[in-house]
């Protein structure tokens, strides 16, 4: 591959992102909105389906799942084919999948559906990320990645008051349409304005990548940093794409409309955090300050937010942590751009996606989790709502899951200096 990438000036940065990266960022929204749209939608979906939390957990959680079995073949597709060729026919499944789900009745339904939306989706980020180890030099990889990370958490903030606002509107089921129709229209978008890559990619063969697959999964130096922010990375995302609803609601005592507010504030947080942990990490970089540094002070606060949550809320405490949650959980989100660089560039999309097979697979286990271990307790006959005691099991099993993490990461000693440039 050409070396030329490495000499754009800081200014081509944006260049490329308006008119190469923003694309496949709005197709990492459209999955954000797919992926947290039933936090706000539950209610609907226990009325008219009569789930429990752990359906429900399940049901929100099949998306994690065939998203991250879908990782794998997916890193092959786009270091083969690139990512142009591989987004455009994974965002029509998307719009499928979202146009069975606003027809589905049955449970069964729902979830083959939802599966479908996942798979669909599947290659969002990961194409986004592609794209930039193409067009954006290696020391920009880190404020790439936010940026990106931060238009797509764009369909995080659409998932809360405006889809509120839908269904209120024109229920849940046409709001399921909207969302397929976004996702033709990004799909059409990458079609006809993002070009190829004038470097052709590298002719590989099946064999030569799943061989390098292989690889990959028996780097040490992968999996010590990839452990470091999965878990954290994984009940982040499932908190957040579904049990912050209900737990504003059962435990902060917010009626539903306030609930979507406050979810909306909290996406605000995220993209606020998407790109301010993004500028640290590059500003200090100058400073041979390591983003891993970055990366897991933020998880640390992260930590003491969900710590904070085990108690009893107000609504304005409960407020407060929601946001507080969204904002320092994206500082885990670097850690994508740090693993991608723990191989040569050349793997740089099964690298990603392996990191994100792991991250899923956390985030089906949490989100199913969570449903199975707060479902053990009543819910009000009355309100549907569960008592604190159950979140507080749920909240303590998701902690300890996270913090071997934590400690991995404090074994590596990210507070040294980056080696001086020469």
């Amino acid at each position: 591959m050409s070396n030329t990438r490495s000499a754009h000036p800081g200014p081509a940065l944006w260049r490329i992102m308006g008119s190469v990266l923003l694309p496949f960022a709005l197709a990492h929204c459209v999955s954000y909105l797919y992926r947290n749209v039933n936090t706000v939608v539950y209610p609907d979906l226990v009325r008219d389906v009569g789930l429990d939390a752990n359906g429900l957990g399940l049901l929100t959680g099949v998306y994690m799942a065939t998203f991250a079995l879908a990782q794998l073949p997916v890193g092959m597709a786009l270091d083969r084919w690139g990512p142009r060729r591989v987004q455009l026919p994974m965002l029509a499944l998307a719009a499928l999948g979202g146009l069975l789900f606003a027809m589905a009745d049955t449970f069964t339904g729902l979830l083959l559906a939802r599966g479908l939306i996942g798979l669909g989706v599947s290659a969002s980020l990961m194409a986004a990320l592609k794209a930039s180890s193409l067009w954006v030099p290696a020391e920009r990889q880190p404020l790439s990645a936010s940026l990106l990370m931060a238009v797509g958490s764009l369909g995080a903030m659409a998932s809360t008051t405006p889809m509120q606002f839908a269904v209120d509107w024109v229920g849940w089921r046409w709001g399921f349409v909207g969302i397929a129709g976004c996702a033709l229209a990004v799909a059409a978008l990458i079609g006809t304005l993002v070009p190829e890559h004038p470097d052709r990619l590298p002719a590989v063969n099946t064999r030569q990548l799943a061989s390098s697959v292989r690889d990959i999964f028996v780097s040490r130096l992968f999996w010590r940093t990839a452990l470091c922010t999965a878990f954290a990375n994984g009940a982040y995302m499932a908190i957040q794409g579904l049990w912050l609803g209900p737990w504003l609601r059962d435990v902060g005592h917010l009626n539903r409309a306030d609930a979507a507010q406050v979810l909306f504030w909290g996406t605000v947080g995220m993209v606020a955090g998407t790109v301010t942990w993004g500028a640290v990490a590059d500003r200090l970089r100058r400073h041979r300050i390591r983003p891993a540094m970055v990366c897991g002070g933020g998880m640390s606060a992260f930590l003491v937010c969900q710590a904070l949550m085990l108690g009893p809320q107000t609504t304005t405490t409960a407020a407060l942590l929601a946001v507080a949650f969204t904002f320092f959980g994206t500082a885990c989100s670097l850690n994508y751009a740090i693993v991608a660089q723990t191989l040569p560039s050349h793997l740089s999309g099964r690298v990603s996606t392996s990191f994100n097979l792991l991250i899923f697979s956390a985030a089906f286990l949490f989100q199913w989790g969570l449903g199975a271990v707060i479902s053990l307790w009543p819910a009000d006959p009355t309100t549907g709502a569960y008592p604190l005691a159950a979140y507080q099991m749920a909240w303590l099993a998701c902690l300890a899951l996270q913090l071997p993490g934590w400690l991995l990461w404090l074994g590596m000693r990210p507070w040294r200096r980056a080696p001086a440039p020469h």
